[in-house]
């Protein structure tokens, strides 16, 4: 106990501009992949780091899920933007709350690093990472959500445990950027869903929504993209060195 106390109290020097600068440009750089979709419909592979974010959306959803007295049947992930949840619900907020995480996991996840690493605390964010990895562990039945999981768990616990500081920050850095703005290319992807294939019909979380309460599905949307826009406007100030 007093050695995970250690670890999530531990600070590290802040990293330069040049490090923050090229961890947000990778970032950026995954959101254009999300929106440019080559014509052989092969991605780069700043496409696969949105993998953490599907991973988050989801374990928002399993989160919320046990919070209000359900629970979580399995969790799977299908592609770096697509997953689903299974779960049970005791009533009828309770589902509303579990379905609305999913796109708002991320985004707070995001800046809630950045307020962690604008205190040096970068290693608490690497173990609350790790922390995330294992509690997905627990709801993965299918062989490629174990990979992934496993995969960015490996990852994290490598920068953790081994890494120099100045990689340490790299790793923690890139998370908190791609965690703020990796629900972008999710929410395009609903929008672009609906103009292609109609408004009626889906089956994405602002149409569930859309059903359970009666408010449309596009101000679900709106809600979502505004939150991301207010966690990345809280979240520069905190992760750009002054």
């Amino acid at each position: 106990m007093a050695s995970a106390f250690a670890v999530l109290n531990e600070t590290l020097p802040p990293p330069g501009p040049e490090l923050v600068g090229i961890t947000a440009l990778v970032a950026a750089a995954v959101v254009v992949t999300a929106f440019a979709v080559p014509a052989d419909g092969r991605r780069s592979v700043f496409y696969r780091a949105n993998f953490l974010g599907t991973l988050f959306h989801e374990g928002g959803h399993a989160l919320v899920s046990i919070l209000t007295g359900g629970g979580v049947l399995r969790v799977a992930i299908d592609s770096p933007e697509s997953g689903g949840t299974w779960s049970r619900e005791p009533s009828a907020l309770a589902a509303i709350l579990t379905i609305a995480a999913g796109y708002a996991m991320p985004p707070l996840a995001g800046l809630g690093a950045a307020a962690l690493l604008h205190r040096g605390l970068v290693p608490a964010v690497l173990t609350l990472t790790l922390a995330a990895m294992v509690f997905l562990l627990l709801f993965t039945r299918d062989v490629l959500t174990f990979v992934v999981v496993v995969a960015v768990g490996a990852i994290v616990f490598g920068a953790l445990r081994w890494a120099p500081p100045w990689l340490k920050n790299g790793v923690a850095y890139a998370e908190a950027w791609l965690l703020l703005t990796s629900e972008i290319g999710g929410l395009r992807a609903i929008v672009s869903n609906r103009f292609q294939d109609g408004f009626g019909g889906q089956e994405d979380d602002a149409a569930m929504l859309a059903r359970s309460t009666g408010i449309p599905g596009f101000v679900w949307i709106a809600a979502w993209f505004a939150l991301i826009t207010w966690a990345v406007w809280r979240a520069v100030p905190l992760l750009w060195p002054v």
